[in-house]
């Protein structure tokens, strides 16, 4: 009977410890992100109209933007999953696929424009370099752009998030995507 009671007990400290483990973890994405409210704000909350099918309108640019990196979902108040890498051609046909299944009601996605994916970055924060309130759970990683750069290797601008930079990338290596329609 004894060796029952400690086995339970280790069970439930164990549990305990799991738990605390995954809402420390849970948490973190919302601690790290650094804002310095001395700064101007580049892409202030008041600039996008939250829609309810899990997008945003940019009303400065005019372009509708997928609130969440694809590969996660809008559950109705937050995005959810995990938001996947892809490389340069993968990412032009994962933004197809958005097409054919008229995601938000549109057909008219594409990957951004290297100056309209700079239009996001919040360039009062880092880590990552975004409006969490408007784009929840942006990882702080490259994300791919349309923008084509000349070279011997196949190669295509991306913005790195974690400080909002523009960086030249191999088609071939993997970055995230995050989508946007209109002209």
């Amino acid at each position: 009977m004894a060796a029952i009671e400690r086995f339970e007990k280790v069970d439930v400290m164990l549990r305990s410890l799991l738990v605390s483990l995954l809402l420390g973890i849970l948490a973190l994405p919302a601690v790290a992100q650094k804002c310095d409210d001395s700064k101007s704000a580049t892409a202030p909350s008041k600039q996008f109209k939250i829609n309810d099918n899990g997008t945003v309108t940019d009303s400065k640019n005019k372009r509708v933007w997928l609130r969440c990196g694809l590969g996660m979902s809008w559950n109705g108040s937050s995005c959810e999953g995990k938001t996947l890498s892809y490389s340069w051609a993968a990412a032009v046909e994962a933004v197809n696929e958005l097409n054919a299944d008229k995601v938000a009601g549109r057909s008219d996605w594409r990957l951004p424009r290297l100056p309209e994916l700079q239009s996001i970055v919040e360039k009062q924060c880092f880590k990552p370099a975004i409006n969490l309130e408007v784009f929840p759970f942006t990882p702080e990683s490259g994300f791919w752009s349309s923008t084509e750069s000349a070279g011997v290797n196949p190669r295509a601008m991306m913005v790195l998030f974690i400080h909002g930079q523009e960086y030249v990338a191999n088609k071939s290596q993997n970055w995230r995507i995050r989508p946007v329609a209109g002209k």
